[in-house]
């Protein structure tokens, strides 16, 4: 499910080797694995080299291409992977289409947000003193001041764990502040309840080095960002807790998988039956969130089934409860469902079934003192499989349990990264590189597709498309739209 986390400090090992291609003129090649572009995201016309006196040039210039024919842009490409549990999956950009495949039926964890943003104290800081009311205007400028969601500079050490909350001085390591809180000017206000819980587990190792190139692109480009109805509900736009996000679509034969059990057996039995998403609703999304104050990537799934009501829940109590309208915490459910029903593609419906263990790939984590239990609980990873740890982050309700493998994904993903589907008929028009309606077409003018088989000539037949080609032709274009680019990397 996640990485092997006990403030371990990761060492990244050497990224440039060696490979040698035997042959009979053995050559060495030096392979980044942190960037397999080569420093080069158009590495496809790094041989291309027009000459003046090549008619390619009137289209595309002299020199290495940064166009297609039609004046169509060059598209950056770039490639990149990540793995947990020496599982790996790869990740690709071309024609701003981001792909993300791995393996299938990986194991998911449930989690539920709690309407609140867990702030760290910063290194060298004052801070608050325990029991410090975090309401009062008279703490403002220090909590903004001295608190963080996340510190990159510190790196691991900007975490602090559950029972560190205070430190030797009595000052508060860390403070739990309501999306509604002064800090954040008021950007939540409005904001419709976190009540969905969502379902995640860990793609990557921290920092994600050997797909970052190609993760920064993605994160870039006018998609990401954009959170869904779901994705909202479930506090996936709330960005000190989820500081990066992309929304992703399934290939057409990926699925999610529930366990419905095996009749008669126990919960060491099992058997995946696919989600029918056109009844469960489902958003997938791969995000970046701070993980021991360290960036991880994730996956997470949000379903929703409003005919049995069993996905969303807010505790009816706290900061983020109180915050909410009357007409919100009357509209809220404040009841916990600990399973959870899904409509099968098959027909009929299902309440998913966890497994006691921490993966169905993970069956020795206790060889290397990492639990293999399922954690059976919501809230701090901290320091599992030891103190009774939670399954996640710091903002998860307890009761809101993982349900440990009920859920599972085929790691089968992509995004349009311009925000626009390929189906629209105007779409990858080749006016675009031009931007005009009407586009002239040169060409040698003479006689073409005049038949002269003999049999079509003994037997009077013409080519109906026989044609005389003029110099120029003007073709007229159903619509003119910019062409497909991108954005970027600050």
């Amino acid at each position: 499910m996640t990485a092997n986390i006990y403030k371990i400090i990761f060492t990244v090992p050497i990224v440039t080797i060696m490979l040698t291609c035997m042959s009979t003129n053995s050559v060495a090649t030096e392979i980044n694995i942190k960037d397999l572009n080569g420093d080069d995201s158009f590495y496809y016309t790094s041989d291309v080299d027009i000459k003046e006196d090549d008619g390619q040039s009137l289209s595309t210039g002299v020199g290495r291409p940064n166009s297609t024919h039609s004046k169509v842009p060059h598209l950056p490409v770039s490639h990149g992977y990540m793995s947990t549990n020496s599982t790996y999956r790869f990740v690709n950009v071309a024609e701003q289409v981001f792909t993300m495949i791995g393996e299938g039926k990986h194991g998911l964890w449930r989690v539920g947000e709690n309407g609140m943003i867990r702030e760290y104290l910063k290194a060298g800081k004052t801070g608050l003193d325990s029991g410090a009311d975090i309401n009062d205007a008279a703490n403002l400028a220090t909590i903004t001041d001295n608190y963080s969601s996340f510190i990159p500079e510190e790196s691991w050490d900007g975490y602090k764990y559950p029972d560190q909350h205070t430190n030797e001085s009595g000052t508060l390591n860390y403070i739990d502040l309501p999306i509604s809180h002064a800090k954040y000017g008021g950007k939540y206000d409005g904001h419709v309840p976190i009540d969905l819980a969502s379902y995640n587990c860990t793609m990557s190792a921290p920092e994600y080095p050997y797909s970052k190139e190609v993760i920064d692109f993605a994160f870039s480009q006018p998609a990401a960002g954009k959170v869904g109805p779901l994705g909202k509900r479930a506090g996936l736009d709330i960005s000190e807790n989820y500081t990066k996000i992309l929304q992703l679509d399934h290939f057409p034969d990926a699925r999610t998988w529930i366990n419905v059990g095996v009749d008669g057996k126990d919960d060491t039995h099992f058997e995946y039956k696919a989600l029918d998403t056109n009844k469960t609703a489902a958003e997938y999304y791969l995000v970046e969130r701070p993980f021991f104050n360290v960036p991880y990537l994730f996956i997470i799934a949000v379903y929703d089934d409003k005919e049995h009501g069993e996905f969303d829940y807010v505790r009816p109590d706290g900061p983020y409860y109180e915050s909410l309208t009357a007409e919100q915490k009357a509209a809220v459910k404040t009841k916990v469902d600990f399973a959870q029903t899904f409509h099968l593609e098959e027909g009929g419906t299902v309440k998913g079934k966890r497994l006691p263990v921490y993966g169905l790939h993970h069956p020795n984590r206790n060889a290397y003192g990492s639990g293999g239990a399922c954690p059976s609980k919501g809230g701090d990873w901290g320091r599992y499989p030891q103190d009774n740890s939670g399954a996640m982050w710091p903002t998860n309700y307890e009761e809101v349990t993982p349900y440990c493998d009920a859920v599972v994904l085929d790691i089968k993903f992509y995004a349009n990264l311009d925000k626009e589907s390929w189906n629209q008929p105007d779409k990858y028009l080749a006016n675009a590189g031009v931007g005009k309606d009407t586009v002239t077409y040169e060409m040698r003018p003479g006689q073409y597709g005049t038949f002269t088989d003999a049999y079509n000539v003994e037997n009077g037949i013409k080519n109906p498309y026989e044609m005389k080609a003029p110099k120029t032709i003007e073709i007229k274009y159903p619509a003119v739209r910019p062409a497909v680019n991108y954005t970027e990397v600050k």
